[in-house]
């Protein structure tokens, strides 16, 4: 009787054994495919940074259109001068924001909004809010390459007009600092697949700390 007691004793542990090693091993298997797969095809990556402006914090990505890289130039020359031309700065600033933000074909999901390197400061967080509960929700997750074909892209931008204005008289409640300069930009651009988008705006661009940012948008 205790032989088969021990007997018994032993194969109670030996299965347990066995149902603890299976049940590792079940583990290690599903944390393999997880992250060998599952979490793979789930994660974009950041898009590389292929050109910048350091001292403003401004960059270009491997993503940006062509328009926007080329338009990039532009504001890097404007920069570059000892006495920036403060109207030609705000004017580069209000093409690339239209650009980044209206070019949804390049974007890996909703939450990749483009131009929010150019919004003002304090207003970045709802701006952000804001296209994603508008017209980012039309952009689907872009995974292992595959871009959003059918979405607009901007092709050509035009300024018809700006002119200087004072930010503080617009905007009462924001503190823009001594010596704060605003400017009033009219733009228009055209797309490819861009039937039933947006297509023109009046941008308030102002002083925003050391740059010139976006303030506020209204489609004209």
């Amino acid at each position: 009787m205790k032989k088969e007691k021990k007997v018994k004793k032993k194969k109670n542990v030996l299965n347990r054994l066995l149902l603890c090693v299976l049940l590792v091993g079940v583990i290690l298997l599903g944390y393999f495919v997880y992250t060998n797969f599952f979490k793979k095809n789930n994660v974009v990556s950041a898009p590389k940074v292929v050109d910048e402006i350091k001292s403003f914090e401004y960059t270009v990505n491997e993503n940006d259109t062509k328009l926007f890289k080329s338009t990039f130039n532009e504001l890097k020359k404007v920069l570059s001068t000892k006495e920036v031309d403060k109207k030609a700065y705000a004017e580069a600033v209000s093409k690339l924001f239209v650009i980044d933000f209206f070019s949804l074909s390049n974007k890996t999901s909703k939450n990749d909004v483009g131009g929010v390197q150019f919004v003002f400061s304090s207003y970045k967080s709802d701006f952000i809010d804001y296209a994603r509960d508008g017209i980012y929700k039309q952009v689907n997750n872009a995974i292992d390459g595959n871009k959003n074909d059918s979405l607009p892209t901007v092709t050509k931008v035009n300024i018809s007009k700006s002119e200087e204005v004072s930010p503080s008289s617009i905007f009462p409640n924001i503190d823009f600092g001594e010596g704060s300069v605003g400017y009033e930009v009219s733009i228009d651009w055209e797309y490819e697949n861009g039937d039933g988008f947006q297509h023109n705006a009046k941008l308030i661009v102002a002083t925003d700390k050391e740059k010139l940012s976006i303030v506020k948008m209204t489609e004209e």
